[in-house]
């Protein structure tokens, strides 16, 4: 059976287009990703590197910071101006010395195309080599009275499980990657439906 290609209106390919277009606005001058609340506003140093970083962009700073190790893909994120962040997980080994977490964002997007543009940047990653293991764009859901439905960004656990070092340098590179790979990948996909 072949799968027959979705009629799209032209109001839906417009809203696509509109949506990639929001995708491709570059971060606005001088604005810190984490925005009024950022203890170093007008900083030029505005990155995920920021050590202030896992308490700014926390709903429950004192009690509940980023985890120094997800901190940085959560920036990026943000940094797409597309999604917003809910939950995260560094990853973390349980007491009998295996893989108890895996590293995790969980998100809220606007878009599916967003989300689809997010894990074709994850394959292009994957394509070249440069992850550890596959990581996938999955829906799930935060509590059964929550009727929005939030995307996790994680690693597909199979044998060989990775190593928690593994993810979380998988961690990094996504890290690094994502702005640049969501942008080009966006540009792409524009050109394309054009």
């Amino acid at each position: 059976m072949r799968l027959k290609r979705g009629e799209k209106s032209r109001r839906k390919k417009a809203a696509v287009r509109d949506d990639l277009n929001e995708a491709m606005q570059p971060w606005p001058e001088g604005q810190p990703v984490c925005g009024p609340v950022c203890p170093r506003p007008g900083a030029a140093d505005c990155s995920r590197d920021c050590p202030d970083i896992p308490r700014v962009l926390s709903s429950d700073p004192n009690g509940y910071p980023l985890e120094a190790g997800i901190a940085p893909l959560v920036f990026e994120f943000n940094r797409l101006g597309v999604f917003d962040p809910c939950w995260s997980c560094e990853g973390h080994i349980g007491t009998d010395g295996d893989l108890w977490k895996v590293p995790r964002v969980w998100f809220y997007a606007e878009s599916v195309v967003h989300v689809r543009v997010l894990a074709e940047c994850l394959q292009d990653l994957s394509i070249a080599g440069r992850l550890n293991g596959t990581w996938q764009v999955v829906v799930t859901y935060s509590d059964s009275d929550n009727a929005d439905t939030a995307f996790s960004l994680e690693p597909v656990v199979k044998d060989p499980i990775p190593s928690l070092g593994a993810l979380q340098r998988d961690v990094a590179t996504i890290a690094e990657e994502l702005h640049r790979g969501f942008l080009a990948r966006a540009r792409k996909l524009s050109t394309e439906i054009d």
